[in-house]
């Protein structure tokens, strides 16, 4: 089936945008700690790792004729247990990211408010007014929301050109030639949340039609363009950071505090990268509660009796419980995507789709029936996966 340039292009970039946002945040700070070389090595690997499990997922979507999305995809190989086990770990992967966002978020406000009045302003207070414009742009509607994530996307985008533009003078090769091999897997866990793109797979292959071809430029591609935007983003913060320099304590510090740690003295290197990191935020930050709004007024359908009380129940939900556990346990932002990308994004999007493909194509074989697509490599592919993704969470544990 056709499918036009226009949406071939939009999906591409549906892919880039969901990929590109808070993670970028963090990653040069524990890439910092393992060095330029090793954290890219990382990236490559989390590159194919996080392509492959999406394109997976693509050939257990092209099971089923009409729209579907994960859980009932995961119902139709591992039963009713394996789909609820895919709705808890969605909620604990967005519950995870708003931590980190309102821990960031809440620091990034409360730090802007004491520049403008000229008083120290409490963390707590950032966060309450990160909760306050972000739930308010979300429950003013899907119009708004877009309109507002235009104008932020554009900042986010016009400060990591001016950034890189203007922090080039400011790195040193020297720099980027310390290593610590021991600790490259320590990025792996928000690399594969900034790589984190796999629950737009399902939307993709009906947007584009079922169109292989197109779905698979879509992926490779706009998985792609990320790989080269982190590439550039860590080239700039690591070559104005000396090596081994950076702060291994468990309240590791952001971008903006370990650049003025390492004493970079460009203002304008240090505006830049304090705009775009809240940028990035925000509109991780916006489409992220939108589409988890969106999700629970799927799973809680039936309720019709009041518009209004369902509506500040799905807010209420979306934004009480990070907030709440925010406040009780401040300066989580990197435990909180170390934990989401470590073990909950490696179980949904690495364990489930790898096991779904395993089983899938056992009961169509059986079944007789012929796959629409199938991922290179046949049978080794999931299996593989499945062995990195069982490898990957023994060595967070450990």
């Amino acid at each position: 089936m056709s499918t036009n340039k226009s949406s071939i292009i939009g999906a591409t970039m549906m892919v880039t945008g969901c990929c590109i946002g808070a993670g970028m945040i963090g990653l040069p700070v524990l890439s910092a700690l393992t060095g330029f070389v090793p954290s890219i090595v990382a990236m490559l690997f989390s590159y194919i790792f996080t392509t492959l499990t999406g394109l997976l997922l693509v050939e257990a979507t092209l099971w089923f004729e009409g729209p579907v999305n994960l859980p009932s995809i995961v119902e139709h190989t591992l039963g009713k247990a394996g789909k609820i086990a895919t709705i808890l770990l969605f909620l604990f992967l967005f519950y995870c990211i708003f931590v980190a966002y309102l821990d960031a978020g809440g620091t990034m406000f409360a730090e802007m408010l004491s520049a403008f009045l000229h008083v120290s302003v409490s963390p707590v207070i950032g966060m309450m007014i990160c909760v306050a414009f972000i739930a308010g742009i979300a429950y003013a509607g899907t119009a708004v929301a877009d309109s507002a994530n235009r104008y932020m996307l554009f900042a986010m985008v016009a400060s990591y050109v001016i950034l890189i533009g203007v922090a080039l003078p400011n790195t040193m090769t020297s720099n980027l030639l310390y290593t610590n091999w021991k600790l490259m897997y320590g990025v792996v866990p928000i690399l594969l949340i900034s790589f984190g793109y796999q629950n737009l797979v399902p939307s993709i292959t009906h947007y584009l039609k079922r169109n292989i071809n197109a779905i698979r430029f879509a992926i490779i591609i706009g998985n792609l363009i990320p790989f080269f935007v982190y590439f550039l983003w860590e080239y700039v913060v690591l070559g104005m950071l000396p090596g081994g320099k950076a702060n291994t304590n468990d309240d590791v510090q952001l971008v903006a505090q370990l650049l003025q740690g390492a004493a970079v003295s460009s203002l304008s290197v240090m505006f830049f990268i304090k705009s775009f990191s809240l940028f990035a935020m925000l509109t991780s930050f916006l489409a992220s509660a939108v589409s988890f709004v969106d999700f629970l007024k799927d799973g809680f359908k039936k309720l019709h009796h009041n518009k209004l009380q369902n509506e500040l129940l799905y807010y209420g939900l979306v934004f009480v419980p990070p907030a709440v556990f925010t406040l009780i346990h401040p300066k989580l932002f990197l435990h909180a995507l170390g934990f989401a990308g470590g073990f909950i994004d490696v179980l949904l999007f690495g364990v489930l789709p790898a096991s779904v493909i395993l089983v899938g194509r056992h009961i169509r074989k059986t079944s007789g029936q012929t796959a629409a697509y199938q991922v290179v490599g046949g049978y080794a592919t999931p299996a593989v996966i499945l062995l990195l993704s069982v490898a990957m969470l023994v060595l967070k544990f450990l």
